[in-house]
């Protein structure tokens, strides 16, 4: 006995020896025996990748974090195949039959998985997954790259690396994701105060799947708005910044502990709950660079992921300021502080809309009272329902509603207070009801199959748009003497197919030198255009439900790009999104002007918002309008307290719930309360309040 514990010491000091000498050249081929880490490293990160798994983990040096791997599965991806049966399934890329780890020089580690286990043990022979990690030379950042993939007798749909990287335990790391969805959102990782029923819908949704989903980027409609996201806990930050080409979606798990993958079979999910973002990469047809690189931030979050963002989007070529567009434009100075008008007589639903189209005495009337009575100095006003025809055909001035020569009228005398006017104009939807609807104009695939026959908004195959907008815009520029535009939905999303017509409808329009605007809008656009028309939220999100509304893109963008509300969301409507306080104290915290959207016959009910948003809104809008958003924060434990300050000096804090909460200094913000300090350090405080008056 006592000789075969002898023999069992020299073989396993054998084994050391073995696999010390093996793993200090930095090559690891893997045949589930131990083989110590590969490791690179700079004065800010270390990257350590297991040799048998290929995951990784960072430790982020100045705080001491360590963000570690796949919580869950140990998976360093997730790829999802089908057999020649067409039998789909997602696995586990770390159960391959062999990982090969390389450290390739001094800040580069290059990992294969070949050959992934299937769900029934058999083994996907021929497929291969290569991915790359190099370490910035002297930064914080971490390049992740998807380098090639081979599908043998498969078929590879996506590949999510990594997978469920830089996670947080919700409610052991207080922190976030960071989305920018819209506008943005931070969703916590940790149960906070809630008021009412959302605290219902918050919980219920960590624990089925309407807490999971993906978003596509560059889709202002349901995606992201800007190539990037991110999680913080209090130590630490890390941002992935996309390389843009490959576009992949972002799958999001927030709070999710994966139990609607285990209600099937009646059983309890193993998994904790966590929160993690995930970059999914397209592998069926895939063109463009699969990379990302992850920007670690000592005590980062949400502000300091926007400002790295930043200064990458500067670097793009995105970034135009408005003081910029001002100088080669000077009506853009009629933007700052104006309240954008929607009003609302038909078209392009429908022509002379029963009970609601105007004349075009009636808008002049309204353009008059808005000045002369509500005291508007500056002011927006686009009018819909001014044509005969069904958009994209956006001619001739309607007849029956006056003619050219009384809506020109309405368009001097606003031109004579220093308003902005425009008519709606879209290029890109047909809709049914038209009685000269026709195919002609709408895309085809290769084989000459009707493309987006589903979308009234995005039929028009986007070669047509400018050719479509040249049949009138310059005649009605002329004749009207417009100094601004605003161009319907073909903007709300970047899209590869179709993306060189938009680019010339755009440059098209913008060629004309107005003041420039669209609906939603993207980063690409922001070159061509002055303001985006509904940069706000979505009502039918499950996002909505569980995050916090944040100026992601304001702290980005806010000084190259004009926000205001949303048609279909204005500041005088209560939706989702709050009503006309709430709508407003956010504008102020966020560098957003006022939109308020009616009909003609609703006008009179409008004007005491219209008063207030004058009164209040319009001044912070003006002193910010070409100012950095320089940070944001949330001040309460409810997240309802925020503050933000602006370059031109401007602070506003402002409460947007029901209950006084207490600041620094013992200062109470009163329930949809704000207190505004001014660049000339004037201060303003009150609060909204409700009232009733009994006749």
């Amino acid at each position: 006995m006592k000789n075969l514990k002898v023999l069992g010491s020299l073989f396993t000091i054998l084994q050391f020896v073995l696999f010390t000498g093996f793993a200090s050249t930095g090559n690891s081929t893997i045949n589930n025996a131990h083989v110590d880490p590969v490791v690179v490293e700079n004065n800010d990160i270390k990257v350590t990748v297991n040799s048998v798994s290929g995951c990784f983990t960072v430790l982020e040096k100045k705080s001491g974090h360590l963000w570690e791997s796949d919580p869950w599965e140990k998976a360093a991806g997730l790829l999802t195949l089908s057999d020649a049966k067409g039998k789909k399934q997602t696995v586990n890329i770390s159960k391959s039959k062999k990982v090969q780890v390389l450290r390739k020089d001094a800040a580069t580690v290059s990992i294969q998985f070949m050959d992934p286990v299937l769900e029934d043990g058999s083994v996907a022979k021929g497929v291969v997954i290569g991915t790359q990690l190099k370490l910035d030379d002297d930064a914080a950042t971490l390049n992740v790259l998807v380098k090639e993939y081979s599908q043998g007798s498969f078929k590879l749909l996506d590949l999510r690396y990594p997978s469920r990287q830089f996670s947080l335990k919700t409610d052991e790391d207080k922190g976030a994701a960071v989305i920018p969805q819209k506008q943005g959102v931070i969703c916590p990782s940790y149960i906070f105060p809630m008021n009412g029923g959302r605290f219902c819908k918050w919980d219920d949704a960590t624990y089925n799947n309407k807490s999971v989903g993906t978003l596509e980027l560059f889709n202002n409609g349901t995606g992201l708005t800007m190539p990037w996201w991110g999680t913080y806990n209090e130590k630490s930050a890390v941002v992935g910044i996309l390389e843009e080409d490959a576009r992949p979606d972002m799958m999001y798990n927030i709070n999710n502990n994966g139990q609607y993958l285990f209600n099937p079979k009646g059983e309890m999910s193993p998994y904790q709950r966590v929160v993690f973002l995930d970059p999914v990469w397209n592998l069926d047809g895939q063109a463009g660079k699969m990379a990302i690189n992850y920007h670690f931030i000592p005590g980062g979050d949400y502000v300091d992921m926007a400002k790295t963002y930043k200064m990458e989007a500067i670097k793009k070529g995105y970034f135009v300021t408005l003081k910029e567009k001002a100088v080669r434009n000077p009506n853009v100075n009629k933007l700052p502080g104006a309240i954008y008008f929607g009003v609302y007589g038909g078209y392009p639903h429908y022509v002379n809309m029963p009970g609601m189209a105007f004349t075009f005495d009636e808008l002049k009337e309204m353009i008059r009272s808005i000045h002369d009575d509500l005291g508007v100095n500056k002011a927006f006003v686009h009018a819909w329902g001014t044509f005969s025809n069904f958009v994209p055909h956006n001619f001739p001035i309607s007849e029956e509603l006056g003619g050219p020569a009384n809506l020109k009228a309405a368009i001097d005398l606003a031109k004579s207070y220093g308003y902005l006017y425009s008519s709606y104009h879209a290029y890109s939807p047909m809709l049914e009801n038209d009685p000269d609807f026709t195919t002609d104009l709408m895309q085809r695939d290769e084989d000459g199959k009707l493309m987006n026959t589903g979308s009234r908004w995005a039929r028009v195959d986007p070669k047509f748009q400018k050719s479509l907008a040249q049949k009138n815009i310059e005649n009605e520029i002329s004749y009207l003497g417009l100094e601004a535009d605003i161009t319907d939905i073909t903007f709300a999303a970047y899209r590869e197919n179709g993306k060189e017509g938009r680019l010339e409808l755009a440059k098209y329009i913008d060629s004309f030198n107005l003041v420039n605007g669209t609906e939603h809008g993207q980063e690409q656009w922001i070159p061509y255009f002055d303001m985006f028309e509904g940069m706000t939220y979505l009502e039918d999100r499950p996002l909505s439900v569980i995050s916090h509304p944040a100026p992601l893109f304001n702290l980005v963008y806010h000084e190259a790009i004009a926000n205001f509300g949303k048609i279909q969301d204005p500041d005088n409507e209560v939706t989702a999104n709050g009503d006309f306080r709430i709508k407003a104290l956010r504008s102020m915290l966020f560098g957003r002007g006022t939109t308020i959207f009616f009909a003609p016959y609703e006008f009179e009910g409008m004007r005491s918002m219209i008063k207030m948003a004058q009164k209040l809104v319009s001044p912070v809008h003006e002193e910010t309008f070409f100012a950095e958003l320089l940070s944001h924060e949330y001040l309460s434990v409810d997240y309802k307290v925020q503050r933000s300050r602006f370059s031109s000096g401007t602070e506003v804090v402002a409460n947007l719930g029901p209950v006084a909460q207490k600041i620094e200094g013992d200062i109470s913000i009163p329930g949809y309360g704000y207190r505004i300090t001014m660049q000339d350090g004037s201060a303003k405080s009150g609060h909204f309040e409700v009232s009733l008056t009994v006749d």
